[in-house]
C-alpha cells in the first residue's frame, strides 16, 4: 500500500501545475492515444501479419500450456494427459522403440 502511494505521489509531483502545460500535456495524450487506436486504420497489413503471428503464438502458447498441466497432472494425480503425443501413433523415426519411464524411480528402463 505504501508501495503504491509513493508511486501516485511522484506521478502527481511530475504532473504540470501551469494551466497552459496542463493543456498541452492533455492535448498531446489525446493525440497519441487516437494515433495508437487507428494504428491498424493506417496500417492493414502490417496488422493483418501480425494478427497471423499472434495466432500462432496463441496456438503455441494453448499447447505448452496443455502440455504442462498434463504433466503436472499425471505425476501428482495419475490423470492421463489430453494433449497429442506423437509418441503413441508412431515409432520414432530411428526404428527403436521408446523406453518406459520407471515411475517410482523416475528414471528411464530398457
Amino acid at each position: 500500500m505504501i508501495r503504491i502511494a509513493f508511486w501516485i505521489a511522484l506521478i502527481v509531483m511530475v504532473l504540470p501545475s501551469d494551466r497552459e502545460q496542463q493543456a498541452r500535456l492533455y492535448q498531446t495524450a489525446t493525440e497519441s492515444i487516437h494515433r495508437a487506436a487507428t494504428f491498424c486504420d493506417r496500417n492493414a497489413k502490417l496488422c493483418e501479419q501480425g494478427a497471423q503471428h499472434w495466432a500462432v503464438f496463441r496456438t503455441k502458447l494453448e499447447f505448452g500450456a496443455k502440455l504442462v498441466f498434463d504433466m503436472a497432472s499425471e505425476r501428482f494425480f495419475g490423470v492421463q494427459p489430453a494433449v497429442h503425443r506423437p509418441d503413441q501413433d508412431q515409432p520414432p523415426a530411428s526404428g527403436q522403440q521408446p523406453r518406459a519411464l520407471e515411475r517410482s524411480s523416475g528414471r528411464v528402463g530398457a
